[in-house]
């Protein structure tokens, strides 16, 4: 997009920078000139202003005796592990800054990397175009940038924070590798598109234990990759790459009555945007002078909360009909179904009550609330989360039915948490009022179902567990595997069609074995706990049994394929039978 040449300031008497935009791409100078004011990082090159000289447009920015990543890769080969992980440290800590600003580089790559003798690493070439505005002109304008690229950009997906944590990884892949993921764009440049589209890179072959960093970091859907100062931990403290929640609402919870679109419906309502969390799950006390004691919080007894009182039904009046089925999924989730104003389908919203980040994306405040979170659109859905004051947190996600696609999603799940936000302002959310029955698995520690003999067999040493809000979860991870217990609500699950799998005895329980498809090899084992007939009202048009559920699964990025670890997986829910009451 321009001329670049180093140039002396006369004023200041010092080096710079100047780039002279070519043709029409002086708007583009001015842009860079009006993002790059905005940054003032040690990892980003700074600019210092833009001069317009008759027709031309001029920018001056920070000069640094340096050599883009390209250059060093291409002359040098691949950079050694620990080389890779300091560059990226500085470039993850570059685009968190920029991101917390609302700013999306939108075209990293090593030839917008410039490094120092002595590593110091900047991202430069700030403002370029969207993908989606470049690839609508096609040509040789996608060239240089398609080996880096996001799979949802490739595929036509405007970019945003997650798609520059892809081209992070991509890059760094290139920086170990020597080559792109996407390939080296010799058969051109659409065979790179149709790749990146598509979301499979070229193994890693000399990456080793930096693998799975790399995989996070490139991870096929946006939802399922850490934000950038997730980011920074991972490259900086070796730390255990994290495992994504889940976020399937199953198919089978989706009531079928929508026939035809719906028409955009607006709803009014401004979102409060506090500051951040803590960390230690303890209550905060108030935030703010004169709040009511454990505002913003869940209160001493987090596990106690229901999930369903925080849902304010009036946020949803306006959209339709909303009906609430608490019986569903974790003991910590609320599903409320809203039928549209004009009957021609429904949305579903999903508040979920979950524990601390393990990988906040930003240090935690002691007594703070965090911003609201705006992921990106995923799986035809829209989500919503916050970080309380006690660092617990709640995340809002809105479904389409069948032939509800064109619902305001991201309306449904802004209203319903603003509601819950208006009822935290006022102390904790609302307890259950019916306790668990005695044999309920919400009365059980998913942790204390495998012991620690059977864990360390299967990963090949002792670790501790990270256990999940409410003590309905655990996860023990030992790369490259990875155990998972899990406690959910289903209909009954034996003859459910929807349940692919084999119909197994696992001890005196029926359960259901079967490897989970997308992601990393695993197979997971569904343990019937108890059948039980719900108390309330469920969704008109399911079953009126349910029953509880406990998953356990074992994940081996090694694995040849799902099916090699379901031998694994009935092992570990032969013990975890042993330990259910």
């Amino acid at each position: 997009m321009g001329v670049v040449w180093r140039a002396v300031d006369l004023e200041l008497g010092r080096q710079v920078t100047l780039k002279r935009a070519l043709g029409e791409d002086a708007g583009q100078i001015r842009r860079e000139a009006r993002i790059g004011a905005g940054l003032l990082h040690s990892n980003v090159v700074t600019v210092f202003d833009t001069v317009a000289d008759g027709d031309a447009q001029w920018l001056v920015t920070e000069y640094l005796a340096a050599r883009s990543l390209e250059e060093l890769v291409d002359d040098g080969g691949p950079l050694p592990e620990d080389r890779v992980r300091r560059i990226g440290a500085q470039l993850a800590a570059a685009l968190a800054d920029m991101h917390a600003r609302g700013i999306v580089h939108r075209d990293v790559k090593p030839g917008n990397v410039l490094v120092t003798a002595d590593d110091v690493a900047k991202l430069t070439d700030l403002g370029i175009a969207r993908w989606t505005e470049v690839t609508r002109t096609g040509g040789a304008q996608l060239t240089g940038t398609l080996g880096y690229v996001a799979p949802e950009v490739a595929d036509g997906a405007e970019a945003g924070p997650a798609s520059d944590v892809f081209s992070l990884g991509a890059t760094l892949y290139a920086a170990i590798e020597g080559r792109s993921p996407w390939g080296s764009g010799e058969d051109g440049p659409f065979a790179q598109v149709r790749r990146a589209a598509a979301g499979r890179p070229a193994p890693a072959e000399r990456a080793g234990r930096f693998a799975p960093v790399l995989d996070a970091l490139m991870a096929r859907r946006p939802a399922d990759r850490p934000g950038a100062a997730e980011a920074v931990t991972l490259l900086t403290a070796d730390a255990p790459v994290p495992r994504r929640p889940r976020r399937h609402l199953r198919r089978r919870w989706l009531a079928g009555a929508a026939v035809a679109a719906v028409a955009a419906l607006v709803a009014g309502f401004v979102l409060v945007r506090p500051l951040w969390t803590t960390t230690d799950g303890s209550p905060a006390g108030p935030t703010t002078h004169g709040a009511p004691a454990g505002a913003n919080t869940l209160g001493a007894d987090p596990a106690g909360t229901d999930p369903c009182a925080a849902i304010s039904l009036n946020s949803l009046t306006g959209f339709g009909e909303p009906f609430v089925d608490p019986e569903v999924l974790n003991f910590g989730t609320c599903v409320v179904t809203t039928t549209l104003a004009d009957k021609t389908g429904q949305v579903q919203t999903r508040l979920e009550l979950t524990g601390p980040l393990r990988y906040p994306p930003r240090p935690p405040v002691p007594g703070k609330m965090g911003e609201i979170e705006y992921p990106e659109a995923h799986d035809g859905s829209c989500e919503r989360a916050i970080s309380l004051a006690d660092a617990n947190r709640i995340v809002v996600t809105s479904y389409p039915v069948t032939r509800a696609q064109d619902a305001p999603l991201c309306n449904f799940s802004d209203s319903v948490l603003s509601g819950v936000l208006a009822k935290l302002a006022n102390g904790p959310l609302p307890a259950r009022e019916r306790p668990f029955p005695e044999r309920s698995l919400a009365r059980v520690d998913a942790c204390g179902l495998l012991d620690d003999a059977t864990t360390s067999g299967v990963l090949g040493r002792a670790k501790k567990p990270d256990r999940g809000f409410g003590g309905w979860g655990c996860t023990w991870e030992h790369d490259p595997r990875t155990i998972t217990v899990e406690f959910t609500r289903e209909w009954p699950i034996e003859a459910d069609e929807e349940v692919p799998g084999d119909r197994i005895r696992v001890g005196n329980r029926n359960a259901v074995v079967a490897p989970v498809p997308g992601g990393h090899p695993e197979c997971a084992v569904k343990v019937v706990h108890r059948p039980y007939v719900p108390a309330l009202p469920v969704l008109p048009g399911t079953p009126s049994d349910r029953e509880e559920v406990a998953v356990v699964s074992v994940e081996d990025t090694t694995a040849a394929g799902g099916d090699a670890l379901c031998a694994t997986a009935r092992s570990l829910a032969e013990v975890l039978v042993r330990h259910l009451p």
